[in-house]
């Protein structure tokens, strides 16, 4: 086999495990529980991804599966009523040139209703997105609720030759508007494309009608919705969309607010109306009494530290039940810190038996931690499921104090748990949950062979994750993550379960600004990107000998990009190749082609609603400059490869092609490879054939025959 073959090989192994989507209860005792689950995986010889839903039942002693996995690749959007009575399906279905969507009912073990939204024509595309998408079923389970995109007026030229029925049957129709149909609309930006203006929408499955709720004023944009205890109407999230959009996935800081819409009209806002604040995620206890969300300060960093906020219903007071601060919680008479929270949504169902007390899960340095919440004493407890600061575990539904959690590492695919938690007098023990997988253990190949390392090697914190074989002197991948505001978590990754198979170390480094070790800890890094974020990445390399006497290899997307290009800049002699995913190398050019400018500005150390133009702004244009990874490009030595996205609009491909340009003027060896994708650049053919290169790269420049 040559080493092509093997390496080709190796990525099928990494990438042939399914990833989890979602999971639900069924139904579940102290005896037993059925999940219902749902699970995405690449398919390399098709090119594409398949979604699978399965069932399995437990006695917390075995598991098996109630029926074979059902492909479910072309639903949308699911969801299940209270009782399990009715559970409905957005489907899309190609019909001819076009693609139309359904809206489906089943019940008693068959289909009860069929909505062809396409024909009935009340609204646009249903949203199924992380940020806006909703379906839910009301209290009642009469009614569906689902945002969709506003219904527009049909335009054509302002002549169109036409027969003479066609055009008086024309002059009857006023939805056709002359001249419009150039109109430029925003859309909400990167993955959110044609996502222009969400509409509430409420299907009655009764009288079969389907109606977009009124009232909801111009300048705001409803998200993820859900049902009033009566069911009467709605509370969702609205977003302020004056004086622009800007773009909404992965950024948390979008002014918005906390909305009610009764189905008669009556709008009025929840929360604090403040143009400063930012909501997400609103969610009822079980008898809807409560009301919570997660909310932040809007502006400044793209993703941070969430207060979670709490409705008295019948009062609408509110109040913090988790603040900004840091904390040391008691863990078996052990101090845990709690870095605060950081999870961008609460699960559908979170809450407890004792309707007070919620199970969230959140990145804590490097790892997910799971925790309950007790809204009314604000007392946190961690889940022992886990060593604290090792590992990922999220729970994703919760119900009759049963909760269902993923969990994975770096070295180890994710998997499905039940976990029982205890009651007792006073309430519940934390401290002796009953943890029973539900899903098939997998393991890598040689995984024996490889470890993951934790370390406090910057700031005290946990900030550093190794991932490579035992008692081995290989190349060393330095992976900084993009955001900058995101984590490094030692969860699975495929293509960093591909670099260790083929014989590379990894070594991830959460460096001031990421997400998980505190409020502060993110805001550290505003005014400060390109030297602080890249003095930690080179001080952690640095720190411990064998990892700084290595071959050393940089890897990083969008702000890893960023800073592997400046590493690459600043360190010239250090590293032996770079791979550089849409990275941001300019910030100039980037602050008027991005769909996030504020992001610019931000970063920089700036308040973006004080800057209209980089012409006018000389202090923030030398200081945007002065950040960039392309004022040192004269320096770099290290052959880089570069991985650029033709439909990102999150970190437009010129700034990929501008700095590639750079290089080869300065006789540096480089590469652009570009593909037919957005952002993270996650379609199966792109990361195929992004991962293989990288490899090859990654072997070619770091042999001893390369020097």
């Amino acid at each position: 086999m040559s080493q092509l073959d093997k390496i080709v090989a190796a990525y099928r192994v990494a990438t042939q495990y399914p990833a989890l989507s979602s999971a639900r209860i069924f139904d579940g005792s102290k005896s037993s529980v059925s999940v219902h689950s749902v699970w995405v995986q690449r398919v390399l010889e098709r090119q594409a991804k398949t979604r699978f839903r399965q069932t399995v039942f437990s006695d917390y002693k075995t598991y098996s599966l109630t029926s074979p996995p059902t492909d479910i690749t072309n639903e949308l959007i699911s969801a299940h009523s209270k009782s399990n009575k009715y559970f409905c399906v957005v489907r899309e279905v190609e019909s001819g040139k076009e693609i139309k969507q359904y809206l489906e009912v089943w019940a008693d073990c068959s289909l009860v209703k069929n909505y062809d939204l396409s024909a009935l024509d009340v609204h646009g595309k249903i949203y199924a997105d992380g940020e806006f998408g909703t379906l839910e079923w009301s209290p009642d389970e009469t009614k569906i609720v689902y945002i969709a995109e506003k219904k527009i007026p049909k335009s054509e030229p302002f002549y169109k030759q036409k027969s003479k029925a066609s055009a008086q049957k024309d002059g009857v129709n006023n939805d056709i508007v002359p001249g419009k149909e150039y109109d430029w609309s925003q859309d909400w930006g990167e993955q959110l494309v044609g996502k222009i203006t969400p509409v509430l929408v409420v299907c009655d499955i009764k009288t079969d009608s389907i109606d977009v709720l009124p009232n909801i004023p111009n300048d705001i944009n409803p998200a993820t919705a859900t049902w009033i205890p009566d069911g009467k109407g709605v509370v969702a999230i609205g977003y302020t969309i004056t004086p622009r959009k800007l773009g909404l996935i992965y950024c948390t800081n979008r002014p918005s607010h906390v909305f009610s819409l009764t189905l008669s009209g009556e709008y009025t806002v929840l929360s604090k109306n403040s143009e400063q604040l930012s909501m997400k995620s609103p969610t009822f206890n079980l008898s809807g009494t409560k009301l919570l969300w997660l909310e932040r300060l809007a502006d400044g960093p793209h993703h941070s530290c969430f207060k979670l906020m709490c409705c008295n219903w019948s009062t609408k007071e509110i109040t913090t039940v988790v603040d900004f601060d840091n904390k040391i919680l008691q863990v078996n008479n052990e101090q845990l810190p709690f870095y605060g929270l950081y999870n961008q949504a609460i699960p559908k169902r979170s809450w407890l038996n004792d309707d007070k007390t919620i199970v969230l899960s959140t990145p804590q340095g490097g790892s997910i931690h799971t925790f309950a919440i007790d809204t009314e004493s604000k007392d946190i407890h961690y889940l022992p499921i886990t060593k604290p600061f090792h590992e990922c575990v999220s729970v994703l539904d919760v119900f009759n104090d049963i909760l269902v959690c993923h969990k994975s590492s770096l070295n180890k695919p994710g998997q499905l748990f039940a976990i029982k938690i205890p009651s007792i007098s006073e309430g519940y023990d934390f401290t002796n949950i009953s943890i029973h997988e539900i899903s098939p253990s997998r393991s890598l190949p040689n995984s024996d062979n490889f470890i993951v390392e934790h370390g406090y090697t910057l700031h005290d914190k946990p900030t550093t994750i190794f991932y490579g074989p035992k008692n081995s002197n290989c190349p060393l991948i330095v992976w900084p993550h993009g955001g900058p505001h995101s984590a490094s978590l030692d969860s699975f990754i495929a293509d960093a379960a591909f670099f260790v198979q083929i014989g590379f170390a990894v070594l991830f480094i959460n460096y001031r600004g990421s997400i998980g070790l505190g409020k502060d800890y993110v805001e550290s890094l505003l005014g400060n990107i390109g030297d602080a974020d890249v003095k930690d990445v080179y001080n952690a390399v640095q720190s411990n000998p064998l990892w700084s006497n290595r071959k050393l290899l940089l890897y990083g997307g969008s702000h890893g990009g960023f800073l592997v290009t400046h590493l690459s800049g600043q360190y010239p002699s250090l590293f032996k190749a770079v791979c550089a995913l849409n990275p941001v190398t300019d910030l100039i050019t980037m602050f008027g082609t991005t769909d996030i400018p504020d992001w610019d500005i931000a970063e920089g150390g700036y308040n973006y609603s004080e800057v209209d133009s980089l012409a006018n702004s000389k202090e923030v244009l030398m200081k945007l400059a002065d950040c960039s990874p392309c004022k040192n490009v004269h320096k770099v030595q290290a052959p880089t490869l570069l991985l650029l996205g033709d439909k990102d609009l999150r970190v437009p491909s010129s700034q990929g092609l501008s700095y590639y340009h750079l290089l080869k003027k300065h006789g540096v060896t480089a590469r652009v490879l570009m593909y037919n994708d957005c952002h993270p650049l996650s379609t199966v053919s792109a990361d195929m054939d992004s991962s293989i290169n990288t490899a090859l790269w990654f072997e070619k420049y770091s042999s001893d025959v390369s020097e």
